[in-house]
C-alpha cells in the first residue's frame, strides 16, 4: 500500500509502488508532455504541480499494485496561494 514518487531533472513523473516484487519505478504516462516541478505523497493520495500551476492528484489506494492510469486534474487552484 505504499508508494514513492521522483521528478527527473527534465520534469518527468516516476512513480513507483511498494507491492512490486522488483521495485520498478515507471513513468506515469498520463502526464508525460507535463513538466513536473513539486510532488506530494500520503499514504494513499498523491498530487503534482507543473511548471504552468497545473495541480494534479490520484488516489493511490484504488492502484496499489499498479501505477495510476489517470491523475485528476483540480479545477480553479492554478494561481492561487496556499498557505
Amino acid at each position: 500500500m505504499v508508494h514513492s514518487m521522483a521528478i527527473t531533472e527534465d520534469g518527468a513523473l516516476l512513480y513507483w509502488v511498494s507491492s512490486d516484487p522488483h521495485l520498478r519505478c515507471q513513468l506515469l504516462y498520463s502526464l508525460c508532455e507535463k513538466t513536473i516541478v513539486s510532488i506530494s505523497a500520503g499514504k494513499y493520495w498523491a498530487a503534482t504541480a507543473t511548471a504552468i500551476g497545473d495541480v494534479y492528484m490520484w488516489d493511490g489506494k484504488k492502484s496499489m499494485d499498479k501505477p495510476p492510469v489517470v491523475a485528476t486534474r483540480l479545477h480553479r487552484v492554478k494561481g492561487k496561494k496556499i498557505p
